[in-house]
């Protein structure tokens, strides 16, 4: 996995996670933000598992650095998961 892209990690926690597989998916979040911090998705990726978790409070400030940085075409999507993590709400149901 050292070749693999930071986009490609993000993709295959992604997969992880829709296994069910939330504490592999978690290090790979983990690891892939402290590898490159200024990547949007990896900050919505962390966002996606601290809610699977129940910790809204946290997973709404992934987001908020995720929007950020994201591309316009993803922030309005980005947006709507901000309002239900602050509503106390899974984004991933």
């Amino acid at each position: 996995m050292d070749k693999a892209s930071p986009l490609q990690m993000h993709l295959y926690a992604r997969q992880l996670q829709g296994e069910k597989r939330q504490d592999e998916a978690f290090v790979i979040f983990r690891s892939n933000a402290k590898k490159y911090p200024n990547e949007w998705f990896v900050h919505s990726g962390l966002g996606r598992i601290y809610s699977s978790q129940g910790d809204f409070d946290n997973a709404a400030k992934e987001m908020k650095i995720a929007l950020a940085s994201a591309p316009d075409s993803f922030k309005p999507g980005i947006q709507g998961l901000i309002k239900r993590l602050e509503s106390k709400d899974d984004i991933n149901k």
